[in-house]
Formats: structure tokens, sequence, C-alpha cells
């Protein structure tokens, strides 16, 4: 992901794809529906066909998601809680949404008879990274001091598996590690370091519940002490992941998770990997402080738990092939191969299996297009049934290693133009059909959005109810490209400066309005797109945004219908091409719950679930069906044929 202006990032897409470079106008007005009735029919009639509206199949890798190291996304999704755990200090954000509320981290703080003494961040001999939090008592009388931290989420009843680094100077008594509230301890426990740095580790058990508790490691004096690498975990994570995040995670059926984004371009994978509290922390392109432990093992992990296929992106810059190479051999190669035997000793003898991965991100220059044959030969010489992605497409890239690719992966961040990414979706396949013939490459488009680059307040909008229609009506428009456009990823998972369709705090969540309808998406639509013939209802085409699908076995009929506008629309489906059951239509609805809706409507801690899925029925009456979708709504109406 870059932060570029909406306009700029589809220019990008189109120029990298052959198609002229083209300004944007967002489609943001949908034309309205006040319709004189001597114009159209009553009540316009749409009918649904068996006929297959193209030679495609609707892949579950099209409701795909997004990962990357951003700022507060990765923190907001893992379970450790605790913030800067080996003292390295936290850079600024390069990029703000709502600068007042944009940080998550909590910062440590002196704690207990703090004038008794000597806080400083010690540069020799850390545990790990540069630096260690050293703490002098001065001499004198036995003074009990410490640092902490608050803001921790402790469950009555729920272990806490808390670890540390310590080593102390003319120390005498224990160091204490404790989990507080007011005037009270939840849970505690004492070790006895030495003068090497060793690894303490207990499980913190809380006798209460609180959402603000107070972490605090501190001893008695005099001596001193050094604190490296913290940890806080609660030990329900799935595999150190938050449990609600990937139980909702899981809820959407994601199909495949890309793993990507600006960050790969700049970082080390391999500070991700092997036993979490050695992980060095290292800053990104976007600001913030990255611990690493939630790495790109526990994002596989996280994959396979929720059953999604993992999508790794490779960096290409200031890489060689062989580095691409020893990427897929770490997670796929066998225990006795050099990589193998890294990841064996890590503690994962048997390989991962990841299957997809894409080199490079968001790059399509020349260099980029002379070197990606080479990295894709190095790594299917390391394993042969990988599917490989490239970046940005263009005549040249296809040229030289269209032989090699599997998929080529624009980015489409100015949806609200319908017409211009639809025209990026056809100028890939024609650049494709002239550039690779005889390949079946298919599109992956790896991160996608009404936008990429809003900074500031305007960023709200991805919060929306607006935000959620245009991605539905971007839904609608990949079954209809079936044939082609086989993954994508929508950009951003959590958080992410309110991007993303989940959105933590430290002991809760809320799902934004695109959550909602990524979720009747993925869990409903069927693998056949179905043409639909329309009435003589000039308006109906600009009006309903629909797409019908059948199931794999042929007896489920999903119609999709986003009503972008502010009235509600009335429709004939005539289903005669079906013989459905007796009982009523199963419907979801996704819509402002509030009796007058509004476009820019949000869910919020003051309102979590205002815009969420409202389930219903609708009677048939013979072979057709009269309904009425809801303003500013996402309808599913789902039908079951009788069985033979």
């Amino acid at each position: 992901m870059a932060f570029l202006f909406p306009s700029a990032v589809l220019a990008v897409a189109l120029v990298a794809t052959g198609e002229p470079n083209q300004a944007v106008r967002p489609d943001r007005q949908i034309p309205s529906a006040d319709v004189k009735a001597d114009a159209v029919e009553a009540v316009p009639t749409l009918t649904i066909t068996r006929k297959p509206l193209c030679a495609g199949s609707i892949s579950p890798f099209q409701y795909g998601q997004f990962i990357e190291y951003l700022c507060g996304l990765t923190l907001s999704m893992r379970a450790e809680q605790v913030f800067d755990a080996s003292f390295e200090g936290v850079p600024e954000y390069r990029f703000a949404f709502r600068k007042e509320t944009d940080r998550i981290e909590k910062p440590w703080y002196p704690d207990g008879a703090v004038h008794r003494g000597e806080f400083a961040l010690d540069t020799e001999r850390p545990f790990n990274g540069r630096q260690s939090q050293r703490i002098k008592a001065i001499p004198g009388d036995p003074s009990t001091l410490g640092i902490s931290q608050a803001g921790k989420y402790v469950r009555r009843g729920l272990p806490m598996n808390c670890s540390l680094c310590l080593r102390m100077q003319a120390l005498g008594k224990p160091v204490e590690i404790a989990l507080c509230g007011e005037g009270k301890t939840y849970a505690s426990a004492k070790f006895r370091p030495s003068e090497k740095w060793q690894r303490f580790e207990a499980d913190l058990t809380p006798n209460d519940t609180d959402h603000d508790a107070v972490l605090t490691v501190s001893f008695t004096g005099p001596g001193t002490l050094w604190i490296d690498q913290v940890s806080l975990m609660p030990t329900d994570n799935v595999f150190g992941w938050r449990r609600d995040v990937a139980e909702a995670l899981k809820a959407l059926k994601p199909g495949i998770i890309r793993f990507g984004g600006s960050t790969i371009e700049g970082f080390d994978w391999m500070a991700t990997i092997g036993d979490p509290a050695s992980r060095v922390p290292f800053t990104t392109c976007w600001g913030g402080l990255e611990p690493g432990g939630a790495g790109l093992e526990e994002f596989v992990q996280l994959c396979r738990w929720v059953g999604a296929e993992p999508l790794i992106c490779v960096r290409f810059s200031g890489r060689t092939p062989k580095d691409g190479a020893d990427q897929v051999e770490y997670f796929n190669g066998p225990a006795d191969s050099p990589m193998g035997r890294l990841r064996a000793k890590n503690g994962h003898p048997e390989p991962y299996r990841v299957k997809y991965w894409q080199v490079g991100n968001e790059l399509g220059d020349e260099n980029y297009q002379k070197g990606l044959a080479a990295f894709c030969k190095a790594m299917k010489a390391v394993d042969p049934d990988i599917k490989l992605m490239a970046a940005f497409p263009s005549p040249g890239l296809l040229k030289q290693a269209g032989q090699l690719i599997d998929y080529i992966c624009p980015h489409h961040y100015s949806i609200m133009d319908m017409a211009g990414t639809e025209g990026n979706i056809r100028g890939c396949r024609d650049l494709i059909s002239q550039n690779a013939p005889g390949r079946d490459i298919r599109l992956g488009v790896t991160e996608w959005n009404t936008t990429a680059g809003d900074v500031g307040l305007p960023r709200a909008m991805l919060w929306t109810l607006d935000n959620a229609l245009w991605c539905a009506r971007y839904h609608n428009l990949m079954h209809r490209h079936c044939d082609v456009v086989e993954i994508a990823n929508r950009s951003n998972l959590a958080d992410s400066f309110c991007s993303g369709i989940i959105q933590p705090n430290n002991h809760a969540l809320f799902k934004t309005p695109t959550y909602y309808v990524q979720e009747l998406y993925a869990n409903h639509a069927g693998q056949t797109p179905l043409e639909i013939q329309r009435g003589p209802a000039a308006a109906d085409n600009a009006v309903l945004d629909l797409s019908a699908t059948l199931s794999v076995d042929g007896k489920t009929l999903t119609i999709f219908a986003v009503n972008s506008t502010d009235s509600p629309q009335k429709r004939k489906l005539d289903i005669s091409a079906f013989a459905p059951q007796a009982e009523p239509v199963e419907v979801w609805t996704v819509h402002d719950t509030v009796q007058t809706p509004e476009r820019h409507a949000a869910n919020s801690w003051h309102e979590p679930e205002r815009i969420r899925t409202v389930r219903g029925k609708a009677a048939l009456a013979g072979n057709a069906l009269e309904y009425t979708f809801p303003p500013l709504s996402v309808t599913l109406l789902e039908l079951k044929e009788r069985l033979p």
C-alpha cells in the first residue's frame, strides 16, 4: 500500500497496463431514482437466467484480506499486551488520521519511590536490540521502585503468560512483577535474577477483570536492575494473535490473506522468525515500531487456523534472486535443506507449503521488469509447485517474465470510478493476450479500496456505509469478470488509520459496515455468475447494482442487490428458470438501522452495531418475487431449488 490520492493510484495501474493515462472522476453521485411513472413499467422486472455470464468460476480468493506492518495494524491484532517490550523507543507515525487517537501504544513510566532511583536506557550489554532499561537505587534507606505500563486487559480466571529478561548488580531481594488496579493486586510473581541475563516466566491468573490494569516490574534497593524483552500474553491466544480478532477473521471466510504492502521493500523478513523473545523490533516506512512478535510464521499459522491460503510478498528492492529462493525454502523446503534446517531449529520441522508468492510490491519500472524473471526462476527451482505473482503489469514485464508468472497484480484504489476500474480489468485482459499469448495468466488485485491515500480526517469515509456500498459494487464487478479476476485483497484488515474492517481496542472490537458486506459475499455467493435480463426500465442499470450466482450443485441461487440511492427500490424478480422451494426466501440486509439512514454513518464504540446485517424472509408468488430493496443497502436473497 502507498499513500497516494485516489486518481493517482488508478492512473498508475492504467499506465502499467498500457491504458491511456487519464484523470479519474469518482462517480460518487448515483443517478436519482425519481423516474416518472409513465416512463417505465410500474414495477420493473428482472429475469434471472441460468445462462452463465462468463466462462469463469467465482473463486473464494475474491474475498481475500490484507495485512501489513503499518503502525497500529498488527499491534491491534496481536495478543501481546506489552508495547516497546525491549525499550527501543517508539518513533512517531509518519502519517495520521486523527492524531489525537491514532496511537495505541502505552508508554513505560518510572514508578514507586522514583525520587530514590536513577532511570536510564542503557546501551551496554542489552539482551537484544540497542538498549535495555536500567534502574539504579540511590544508596541509603531501602526503597521500592520500578517501571510500569498501563492499559492492560485482564480477565478473571484467564491466565496471562508473563516473561521478561533480567540481570542485576548487588541486588539482595527478589524482583516482583505484578498486575494491579486501583488499590488491589490481581496477580504477581517473584524472581531472583543474577548478574547474567536470564529469562524468567510465570503464569499470572488475575482474580478480577479490569480494562485498564497496570503491569509493574519492581524491586527493593539497594542495587541495580536491568530489564529487557517483557511480554504479557493471554493464554487463549491463537498463535500469538488475539482470539477475538482471529475469530472475526475466520467468520469472514477470506479464502486468501496477503502479507505485504509498502513495508516489504524496506524490511528484513528474517527479523520476524525464530524465538519471539529474541526478535529485534524494527521501524517501517510508516513510522512506529514493529516488535516482530506477530511475524511471518505466525501469519501463516493464523491463515491455516482461519482456513485461508497465505500469500506472501517477497522483497525485490536491494535483494537478489537467491534471497527470494531462500525465503521460499524456509517455508516450503524439506527439513534437511539449508533454510529448512533453520526452520526446524526454530521449532517447525514440517514445511508450511505456502503456495502463493508475490515478487515485489507496487513496482513496475524497467529494473523490475528486467529482474523479475530471475527471481521467478530461482524461487520455482526451490518449489516448482508455487504460484507466482508479479506487481504492477506492463507489456515489458509480460514479454520478459510472462512464461514464469501466474498472476499480474494491479491495485484498485479508485473503485468509486467503476467505469475506470472495469476499464483497467479489460485493459489487463488485453495486455495478457497481446504480450503472453497462450498463457493462462489471471489477475490478482492484491490491494483495493475506495482510496489509498486520503490522510487526515477525510480518511474517515473508509468507516462508512458509503464505503460498504462501493465495496459491494466492486464485488459484483469481480463476479462479472471472474474468468480473469481470481484474487482480490481488500486493504486493510484491522485498525490501519481507520481503513481496517475490524477495529479493536485493548479488550474488544467493532466491525465496520464493509465487514458485514464482505461476510455476506464470502459466506453466500455461488461459483457461477448468471446473466440477468432487465425489463424496459431505463434507470434500472444505474439504480441497482446486481449480481446473481449459482452454487456448484446448482441448487442455491443467490442474488446480491446494492441500492446506493436514498430511495427504496421495488423490483419483480422472475425466477421461472428455477424450481424454487415453497418456503420463504432467505434475506440478509446490511443497512443503517436508524429510522432515517445516513450514507456517511459509521459504526463506533458509541454505536458498534448501528450498521449491521439484519436477517429476514420474503414470500414467493409462484415463480416470481416482488421485493423492495431499502435505501442505502446491500441485500442478499437466497433461494433453494426443490430436490429431485
